[in-house]
């Protein structure tokens, strides 16, 4: 049960991403940029795709795991 509220709460985060793909804050690896979930505060790190008008999650993690990217 707890683990599909969270699942929810992500995939409405990643959700807004298909409207506002440049909501989340830039990161320092160029192109990357990291969305924090709103109930959970979940990471989720992605780049946006223009050419193939696609938004790539490259993942998604707790904010207690050590962390690949770094904020702008």
């Amino acid at each position: 049960m707890a683990a599909q509220r969270v699942r929810t709460a992500i995939d409405d985060s990643v959700q807004k991403l298909l409207a506002f793909p440049r909501i989340g804050r830039r990161q320092t690896q160029q192109g990357v940029r990291r969305l924090v979930t709103h109930r959970y505060r979940y990471l989720v790190y992605y780049t946006v795709n223009e050419a193939a008008d696609e938004i790539v999650i490259l993942n998604v993690k707790h904010p207690a795991q050590e962390r690949e990217y770094e904020d702008d």
